[in-house]
């Protein structure tokens, strides 16, 4: 989502609305802070350790899932005062919230297994 945001953004400063060249802008960004705290949740539960470990580790993954899925929300508000009929809101709002109901199942999955241990 990040590059297409990236490539995206490059393209609509020549055509699209202000507000909505400005709303994917700051998506690129957001979506670039969700990118890391994904990419550091699967680093902290590659690093194993003892239960009590384990237990920290998974309270700093749903954090950072939490935080990710806290970010996509931000960019798809970002685009509340755009006008429903511009394409660069249509795109970027569908593309975001595939990304978010991935993200969001992710978590879940996240939340049911801390629960477990």
């Amino acid at each position: 989502m990040s590059a297409f945001v990236s490539n995206l953004s490059r393209e609509a400063d020549y055509g699209a609305q202000p507000r909505a060249v400005a709303a994917l802008h700051d998506c690129f960004s957001v979506f670039g802070d969700a990118v890391d705290q994904i990419r550091d949740s699967l680093n902290q539960m590659h690093d194993g350790g003892s239960s009590e470990s384990l237990r920290f580790q998974m309270s700093n993954v749903q954090t950072w899932m939490s935080a990710a899925l806290s970010n996509e929300d931000t960019c798809t508000d970002g685009f509340e005062d755009v006008s429903d009929d511009e394409p660069l809101k249509l795109d970027v709002c569908n593309r975001a919230g595939k990304v978010k109901e991935v993200t969001s199942n992710a978590l879940a999955f996240i939340n049911s297994f801390a629960n477990k241990i």
